[in-house]
């Protein structure tokens, strides 16, 4: 898939990888991609992009997968955690 997307409905672009999701850059010796993707993750992992929710009940969080990274750090074994999860479909392809 390509490393960078443009939404469909704003057109801003943005970095589509993470240590995850990429392997390496295709066209690229294993050492520059690499090289390429760990510049990458650090400009990702800034604190300016980073953004933490401090939970309170009946919190709800919605966002747009498509340009946002995100993951979930650990929480107190005690606490319960209820997590829904509802995805919107459409007729996009969304790599050629």
């Amino acid at each position: 898939h390509p490393i960078v997307r443009t939404h469909p409905e704003t057109g801003r672009r943005s970095l589509y990888v993470g240590p995850h999701l990429t392997k390496y850059v295709v066209g690229l010796s294993r050492r520059d991609s690499d090289a390429l993707l760990g510049e990458l993750y650090a400009h990702l992992e800034q604190p300016r992009f980073i953004w933490t929710h401090e939970w309170q009940v009946d919190d709800l969080v919605l966002f747009d997968n498509r340009p946002t990274m995100h993951r979930r750090l650990a929480f107190p074994p005690d606490q319960r955690r209820l997590m829904k999860r509802t995805q919107v479909f459409n007729d996009e392809i969304p790599v050629e």
